[in-house]
């Protein structure tokens, strides 16, 4: 998920693992010319990997690829879009905690980034099912504050009180209230109850688009009780004219 090199030939690895969470592992070596673990660590793979147990950091001593996702990583937008879902990933999840629901979900996810026509639409669905898997989702159903069912219609969201809030409640506190129409609740509750291939087609208007990417990142970054790095490097993306390959591969670190 992330890495970082380490003198002249070694690099520092971020893994997320089912069973064990999140682990560190150096791999040392990586970086000389004909490594047998350097074409196999790179960012967004998916590996299976002898590792030597340490105190603190365990070392990688064989790797193999099960899957580069090769179709994501010639493309710079779906790159960053990869790297966000792997940091969100990382954040949610603990050391030598086990992690398989998170851990299977990044990897469909950056299979489906690899050949998804929908970029966006997978992200906003990744989100919602990573937040839901771990505890987190929002309240779309009832008002946060009141529990009152929630009546069509435009409403507000509050990432600190956890989810939509009703008018009477707006009031009630302090919280920065993102807007929330009609239309942009429909379709994260749609995005909340599927599975991402019945939603890959689904169309969403630039208003709508805009009013979920603030909520989910309003509350992720609630949740998380910080900001996602990766969202930065996401935006600058999107801003260039139009997104191309890769320059040089894929070696962002930390």
């Amino acid at each position: 998920m992330r890495h970082l090199d380490l003198g002249e030939a070694d690099r520092l690895l971020w893994l997320l693992t089912p069973q064990r969470g999140v682990l560190r592992a150096t791999a040392r070596g990586a970086r000389k010319p004909g490594s047998k673990l350097g074409g196999h660590i790179d960012l967004l793979c998916y590996v299976k990997l002898s590792i030597r147990e340490g105190r603190d950091l365990h070392g990688v001593s064989q790797a193999d690829t099960v899957d580069a996702f090769r179709g994501m990583r010639t493309d710079i937008g779906r790159v960053s879009r990869g790297l966000y879902m792997a940091e969100l990933a990382q954040q949610v999840s603990v050391e030598d905690a086990p992690a398989p629901a998170v851990f299977r979900l990044l990897v469909n996810g950056l299979g489906w980034m690899a050949t998804t026509e929908s970029p966006d639409a997978l992200i906003r669905w990744y989100v919602l099912r990573l937040l839901t898997i771990t505890g987190f989702m929002p309240e779309f159903g009832s008002c946060a504050e009141c529990g009152n069912v929630l009546e069509p219609g435009d409403h507000v969201f509050s990432a600190e009180r956890g989810g939509l809030v009703c008018p009477a409640c707006r009031s009630q506190g302090s919280d920065v209230l993102h807007p929330a129409s009609l239309g942009t609740i429909k379709v994260l509750r749609h995005l909340a109850r599927s599975d991402y291939p019945a939603v890959a087609a689904l169309s969403v208007g630039e208003e709508e688009r805009r009013q979920i990417e603030r909520i989910l990142r309003a509350h992720a970054s609630t949740v998380l009780d910080r900001g996602v790095r990766s969202s930065a490097f996401l935006d600058e993306i999107r801003d260039w004219p139009e997104a191309g390959p890769v320059p040089g591969g894929l070696h962002r670190g930390s």
